[in-house]
This record gives structure tokens, sequence and C-alpha cells, in this order.
């Protein structure tokens, strides 16, 4: 094998390859990338058996062939090189790399041993744009748990009206807008893990065509492929729930104002917490409680349905992961079973209210122990009184 290649150019794919290439993997062959030279173009490969990626640029090809190369490698060399063009070149189990004076000879393995994912191409597609900004707006909101991996997983939906996204821990659901012209009848769960890949490897101004092959999802553009496995299982129906929801009153904010608010009183989080938003007029508080202290702000809304009243618990951090999501104005509705709903343009986030948790304990400071020798001195000054205490008076 033997070719000439732009080096920024391999640096910006084996990157990408490096990205979904696993650091720490029991397969050690997976810690690499797939280098594959053949009719003009270089295939850089890179795959977690959960994911797949193949970029496709340019070379001058002389002698076709494949060769891996550890993924992390490959990189340093390309980032430490100077040179605009660098050399490929393979002798028997040895990779020589070169740009300019400087010259790099590496151990390289078979493509036989690498368990290269074949991607197809669906059959059907639809285009799909700003998957970076719709991970943001759902990723956060996915569960944790790895009891429940249908919880883990981003609910993608193709509707009449464009693509949808729903992400959901239980506490919080994160239902957001897509692309509308990516507009369809189908819908699927995607790791969140695996759109967060995604989201790291292309812009929002990309266009992508999106299919489902089998049990894998497939995103393509001009050379980029990138597959992911599905999860199978159901999911609940975020618009049926958002269709129950009864609105006790409504409000309008503007979330940088309130997402400030927020953070401002949670600036005395100790080990206990309580948080609480209460609403009065045309009058919005907010207060954050824990051992540490205690801190309440104020903001002004614009009520504008119902009589905005009341006092709401919730818990800080996931209202707060919601309130970084969203942007502009804001319209606040608490239903009638104390479930806040925050609606913005291209995202809606519903937050699930908790009891109102118990008064925080002030820890008190425990008494000083006596030091031994005290103890000593004290129970010798009780002796002798008692001694001196038998003694009669003299007559």
């Amino acid at each position: 094998m033997n070719f000439i290649v732009n080096r920024q150019d391999l640096l910006a794919a084996a990157q990408d390859a490096e990205k979904i290439a696993p650091a720490a993997s029991p397969l050690e062959v997976l810690k690499c990338t797939l280098l594959s030279a053949a009719e003009g173009k270089l295939t850089v490969a890179a795959t977690s058996l959960e994911l797949a990626l193949e970029r496709r640029i340019k070379a001058d090809i002389s002698e076709e062939g494949s060769v891996i190369v550890d993924a992390r490698l490959l990189c340093g060399m390309l980032r430490l090189l100077e040179d605009e063009f660098v050399t490929f070149t393979r002798e028997g189990t040895t990779l020589r790399v070169s740009g300019g004076s400087s010259v790099y000879s590496v151990s390289v393995s078979d493509e036989k041993d690498y368990p290269r994912v074949e991607i197809p191409f669906p059959a059907d597609t639809v285009p799909v744009t700003g998957i970076p900004s719709m991970a943001k707006r759902t990723v956060f909101a996915v569960a944790e748990d790895n009891s429940k991996p249908q919880m883990r997983c981003v609910h993608l939906l193709f509707t009449s009206d464009g693509l949808k996204a729903v992400g959901s821990d239980g506490y919080r659901i994160a239902m957001a807008k897509g692309d509308s012209r990516s507009t369809g009848a189908a819908d699927f769960l995607l790791p969140a893990a695996s759109l967060e890949k995604l989201a790291q490897l292309v812009s929002n101004k990309d266009r992508l065509s999106a299919g489902t092959t089998g049990k894998s999802v497939v995103f393509m553009m001009e050379d980029f492929l990138f597959s992911a496995r599905l999860m199978e299982g159901d999911y609940f129906d975020a618009e049926q729930l958002m269709s129950r929801v009864q609105s006790a009153f409504t409000i309008l904010t503007d979330t940088e104002s309130l997402r400030n608010t927020v953070q401002s009183v949670c600036a005395v989080r100790g080990e206990q917490s309580r948080f609480c938003i209460t609403f009065k007029g045309s009058s919005l508080s907010v207060m954050h409680e824990s051992e540490l202290g205690k801190s309440t702000a104020e903001i002004d809304v614009l009520p504008l349905s119902g009589s905005p009243a009341g006092e709401y618990w919730y818990i800080a951090d996931k209202l707060l992961d919601c309130l970084k999501a969203q942007h502009g104005t804001l319209m606040l509705e608490i239903a009638v079973n104390g479930a806040l709903v925050m609606r913005t343009d291209d995202l809606i986030c519903i937050q699930m209210p908790v009891r109102e948790p118990k008064a925080i304990v002030i820890p008190q400071p425990k008494p000083k122990a006596e030091k031994p020798e005290t103890k000593g001195k004290a129970k010798k000054a009780d002796k002798k009184k008692k001694e001196n205490a038998a003694i009669p008076e003299a007559a």
C-alpha cells in the first residue's frame, strides 16, 4: 500500500474516527482505525460495534491496500507533521508515515483482523439538518439508569410536520422540534450516547439523509456514513400525554432571567436541599435552602391566564437543565397536578413536582470531649472533697 494524502483532510477524518473508536475496550482492535486505499479514495473507518463511521477523502494512490493503525497514534502523528501532504507506505507489518524531514515507522495489522461493520444504504431516506441542536435539547433529559434501556434513548419521530425528538428520565420530559423538511411516518429509539456522538461529527448546517436498515439507522452525506444500532421496545406517547395536561394558570417570562435567578439561589446548595417556586400575581419567587443557609430571589412575570398563586417544589438541578436548553421568551404553565410546563418556540419541557421535602436540619456542633488528664484531676478533686467531708470538726 502506498498513497499521498492532504494532511489536514486526513487529520479531520482521523479525529472523527478516534471519537468512535472506544478508548477502553477488551478488544484491542476496536481502538484502531481502518485505512483502506482504493479507486482514488482513502476510506477512514472506525467502529465500537454499536456505532460505525466511514469517511472518504481524496488521495493519490500508487498501490492499493488496507491497514489497521491505533486511532490515537494516527492522530498524534498527523498533528506533529507539518507538511501539507503526507506519504503512507506499508512494508509488511510496518507502516511508514512521512512528511518533510520527519518519518514515523509503526506496527500495523491486516484488515482481516478488523471487525468492519458494513453500512448499507437505506432504501428510503429523509433529509435532516440541525442534529447538534436537537441533541442539545433532548439528551440532557434522558435517564442514566441502566435498568431502563428505553429511557436512555431519544425517541425520534418523522411526522407530517417534520422531525420531532423526545427525551425523558421520569422526572422531566423534553420535546424538541427538528427539521420541518424531515417529513415521514416512522419513529425509532436511538440511544442518547449515539446521538451525542453523531452531534460531535456534524454541524447544524450539514444536510444529511437518514434512513433505517433493519436494526440500525444510517445518516449519510457526501463521503460520510454513520450507523448506529437502534434500541428495541416501546416508548410512551408524549403527544398524548401533553394533550391531557390541564392548566391551572399560565405566565410569560424570559428564559435567561429565570435561569439566572434559579442559578443565583442555588449558591447555598449543600448535602440537604429544598427548592421551590412561589407564584403571586405578577411576581415569581424562587427559594433554595440547605444546611448552609437560605437564598431567595424574585422576578416580575406577565400573567396570561388563570390566577398565578401557590407554592411548588421541584428538583433544582433537573429544572436548571431544562432552562439551559431553552432560549428566548418562555411560557410557564402550571398544571393542576403541579407539573411545570415550559414552552419556547422549539422546545417544550415538563418538570414533574415533588412533595415538600423535610425541613432542613442544622447540624449541631458536638460537645468537646474532656482530655484524659482533666478527667483524672476532676476525679481526684471529688475524692478529696469526700475525704474532707468525712473528717469530724474539732470540738
